[in-house]
């Protein structure tokens, strides 16, 4: 008898928050999901540690857009801590049914 595994992706929740902070080797990051999944996090291999914000802001919105399938709106704000910005997802669009 086969079964048949949802993809990860189907696992995930709907994104709530996405937070990036700056380290001096690298940007990192953790995705904020509703429902069961929690939390993504690790390290962007792209762009470097002396790239601005406003293009690490977009490289995450696009890892979360491939960790979730759906496209994202997200709203920036710089956090209190130096280096640190927090986006609110403000509209995703539908999962895909595959």
């Amino acid at each position: 008898m086969a079964t048949r595994r949802q993809p990860y992706w189907r696992t995930l929740g709907t994104p709530a928050t996405l937070v990036l902070y700056r380290t001096p080797d690298n940007w990192r990051y953790a995705v904020y999901f509703t429902g069961p999944a929690g939390v993504a996090d690790g390290a962007l291999a792209d762009p470097p540690s002396s790239s601005g914000p406003d293009v690490v802001q977009a490289a995450l919105l696009h890892k979360a857009e491939e960790f979730t399938r759906r496209q994202l709106e997200v709203l920036w704000r710089e956090s209190d801590q130096p280096d640190w910005w927090i986006g609110s997802v403000a509209s995703e669009g539908p999962r895909p049914d595959a």
